[in-house]
């Protein structure tokens, strides 16, 4: 005979319904913000390029430091370059020189000038001797004529000699124009291998270490303001419409915790960021920005609306949008307002106080 033990199940059967949560009514404020992210960036940023092919032999200004117009944070060697302007210096220098009336070019010449003056004059009085003799008879024709001849070839060679003189003057204060020329442009394409800022600020970022090639414009410093700070930040595409200029922005900064800044938009750029779908907002801190450091990351809400005492119900407790369910089950159509992804305002359909059913998400 066989025995089958009895399994007894206890269990307690709760047949009370569940609630369905409900809210009331209230009138408060409402703000409807678009969501924005980004970076702290420095005011007038400034991306210094390299614009010739060299070493670095020096690195002047490193991260951190600040720096003024003019000052220089690398300089790139580049012999070729060098070349350039020891060549053009010195030929600078050969047309100065060649200018000076002490001069080789320029004594030779006026030597010439002055020989051929000499001769002039001698000739110039045996031309008015053989003038008056040939008046009194004294000489013939013929040999007044070959005086006559003289005379001329001289006045002619004085005159050439003046002529290349001024000429050839001419001529090298034109090569030395052009040596000055060349100079200035040897000398401006040398100093463009001492890298410079245009700039007051701070240098945020160096990219380069003595020793490294450079190439013709790769990126190697990342400057700007030391202490004026500007959001950099990225608005879809779908809300970018809702944002304009003069909106306040309330921040939160990463490294800051729950503090939370305010700034106010500034600029808007026009071309969308075809990788991330949205368009670049940038927004002024009201009262500056007490962090030294910049692309931390922030999350922030700019505000396209506002309003005070409004009606205000939680968005979850709204039906396909523009319907209530009240607390008696009946539902109700409602006209909405402006809202946020927690609550939306009720222009029309609802008063206060009054009890809604909230609908919770499975």
């Amino acid at each position: 005979m066989k025995y089958f033990p009895f399994v007894f199940v206890f269990a307690l059967l709760l047949n009370a319904c569940k609630q369905t949560p409900t809210v009331q009514v209230k009138k408060k404020a409402i703000v409807e913000a678009v969501y924005a992210s980004g970076f702290v960036m420095p005011k007038n940023e400034y991306k210094l390029y390299a614009i010739g092919d060299g070493y670095v032999v020096q690195q002047f200004k490193k991260a951190g430091d600040e720096i003024k117009v003019g000052e220089a944070i690398y300089q790139i060697q580049n012999d070729n370059q060098s070349a350039k302007l020891d060549a053009a210096g010195s030929a600078y220098r050969v047309a100065q020189q060649n200018l000076q009336n002490n001069s080789p070019v320029l004594q030779e010449l006026q030597n010439s000038v002055e020989s051929a003056a000499l001769k002039f004059s001698n000739d110039s009085l045996a031309y008015v001797r053989s003038k008056n003799m040939f008046t009194q008879g004294v000489i013939t024709q013929s040999e007044f004529d070959k005086t006559t001849l003289t005379f001329n070839v001289s006045k002619n060679d004085l005159q050439s000699a003046k002529d290349r003189f001024r000429k050839t003057k001419d001529q090298l204060n034109v090569d030395a124009k052009n040596a000055q020329s060349t100079l200035q442009a040897a000398t401006t394409d040398f100093n463009n291998y001492s890298l410079k800022s245009i700039i007051n600020g701070k240098v945020f970022e160096t990219y380069k270490e003595p020793g490294e090639l450079v190439k013709r414009n790769d990126l190697i410093a990342l400057l700007g303001d030391k202490t004026e700070k500007i959001l950099q930040l990225s608005v879809d595409q779908q809300d970018i419409e809702k944002v304009k200029v003069g909106q306040k922005v309330m921040v939160k900064i990463d490294i800051s915790g729950n503090k939370v800044y305010e700034a106010t938009v500034d600029k808007i750029y026009p071309t969308m960021n075809q990788n991330e779908q949205s368009f670049r907002v940038d927004a002024v801190f009201e009262n500056g920005l007490d962090i030294g450091f910049i692309r931390t990351s922030v999350e922030a809400n700019i505000v396209i609306a506002q309003k005070e005492n409004v009606l205000v119900i939680p968005r979850t407790g709204l039906v396909n949008g523009d319907k209530v369910i009240l607390k008696n089950g009946s539902e109700k159509k409602v006209i909405t307002g402006i809202g946020n992804l927690e609550e939306v305002e009720i222009t029309s359909g609802l008063s206060e106080n009054d009890e809604l059913k909230i609908i919770e998400s499975k």
